[in-house]
């Protein structure tokens, strides 16, 4: 396969449309984007942009019709998360101590279920396991403990909380795509908590740590079993590990330096990152302060420019979502806008286009960089047997997991009493 096929995806992200999100009269950031599959849809699945407004506002995917405003949160928004399995749930987390589930066929100034907390935790970051069984949220440190609080998603019951792994701020949290016992968190204490939460304590649920010498931005889980974890630091530094291995596969530190220094594109910061299934490689997105954006990969011994994005946003993106069975992409920053960027639509439409001036154009021409390294395991057979070896193989029944995690304790000599 030549390099321009291998790259062949990306290159044909085009700008469709793009909405301003909020009140007109306002300037709303948009903090976090969730977005549905298209499998789990029968109709154009929806966008949730989280704003700085404290609502979250939901937008058809396909042609960014607005379909509703959900606010009922005391303080910032802190994460939105479409259930894995009901399409009509929507959850959100905030600072105001509570996260909370929305049933979109109903009134969306009332939450049908309110998870509550510890006494003054106040959520940074959460997520729902794959099989929507378990919620997961971390909060802001409370002295010299940072908490990840567990529920029941289905009774909204307080399961148990974890507080001796991280000493900071808790930035991230991932549940793994399909193994819903498998959790992987990130702080601004540098480090990065791989967690099995079927085991009934939190010492013999850490399966390990890892170390990124660095306050932690972004991790998610990639690979084409999703055994690697990629992490992204507040300093731009690039992490990929090994999940299974507790190894490193590759860092990068301070990107925009190496970039600037092989003058293949300026970056200030970098946005996030989204495995490509096809390509069986992690892009990175990397932006700058005046919006725009790039796309890069990474190889095993530097980061390549992909190409640029066509210019949308005028402010610093915030955030972004990826779908790879639409292979389309979401950005939402600074600006108030949210873009979609299709690769491919089997239904033509016409591009939405709310913002004034904003006129979709075509993509610039792509740099061609070597092959990025692809994050495929070369002996696969070996890795699975390791991990047999080192692991028992655990059980994915919905009911199995949610009992093993309803006996997990809250140690009031190690977490504070549940109010």
């Amino acid at each position: 396969m030549t390099t321009s096929n291998y790259f062949e995806s990306l290159t044909k992200l085009r700008l469709g449309g793009q909405t301003t999100v909020g009140p007109d009269n306002q300037d709303t950031y948009i903090l976090e984007i969730d977005a549905q599959s298209h499998s789990l849809c029968r109709g154009d699945p929806l966008v949730a942009a989280v704003c700085s407004d404290s609502a979250v506002h939901v937008y058809s995917k396909g042609t960014l019709s607005p379909i509703g405003t959900f606010q009922g949160h005391s303080d910032m928004l802190s994460g939105a998360r479409f259930g894995n399995r009901n399409p009509y749930h929507l959850f959100t987390s905030s600072k105001d101590g509570t996260v909370r589930c929305w049933d979109m066929r109903t009134k969306r100034t009332r939450a049908s279920q309110v998870y509550t907390g510890i006494q003054g935790n106040m959520f940074t970051s959460f997520d729902v396991s794959c099989n929507d069984s378990i919620i997961c949220a971390g909060t802001q440190a409370q002295g010299d403990d940072a908490y990840l609080i567990f529920w029941d998603c289905r009774s909204t019951n307080l399961l148990g909380a974890y507080k001796e792994s991280h000493s900071d701020d808790i930035t991230q949290v991932r549940f793994h795509p399909s193994k819903p016992e498998s959790l992987a968190t990130g702080s601004t204490d540098g480090l990065v908590c791989l967690f099995d939460i079927s085991q009934s304590s939190e010492e013999d649920a850490l399966v390990t740590t890892l170390n990124s010498e660095s306050s932690v931005s972004r991790i998610g889980w990639c690979g084409s079993n999703n055994e690697y974890l990629y992490c992204l630091t507040h300093t731009e530094t690039i992490l990929i590990w090994d999940a299974v291995e507790s190894s490193v596969l590759t860092r990068f530190d301070d990107v925009r330096e190496k970039l600037a220094e092989e003058d293949q594109c300026k970056v200030d910061y970098l946005v996030d990152c989204f495995y490509h299934a096809p390509m069986k490689s992690l892009v990175v997105v990397g932006g700058s302060f005046n919006g725009d954006l790039n796309l890069l990969t990474v190889g095993r011994d530097r980061v390549h420019k992909v190409r640029s994005l066509p210019s949308a946003h005028s402010g610093m993106v915030r955030c972004l979502n990826w779908d790879n069975m639409s292979e389309c992409l979401i950005t939402g920053g600074e600006d108030s806008l949210l873009a979609v960027w299709p690769g491919k639509d089997p239904r033509p439409r016409k591009p939405v286009s709310r913002s004034a001036g904003a006129t979709p154009t075509s993509a610039t021409t792509p740099v061609t960089p070597t092959t990025p390294m692809t994050l495929t395991n070369p002996n696969a057979l070996l890795m699975r047997k390791r991990r047999a070896e080192k692991r028992t193989a655990l059980s994915e029944d919905d009911i199995e997991v949610t009992k093993r995690m309803q006996r997990m304790k809250v140690d009031q000599s190690r977490s504070a009493t549940v109010k």
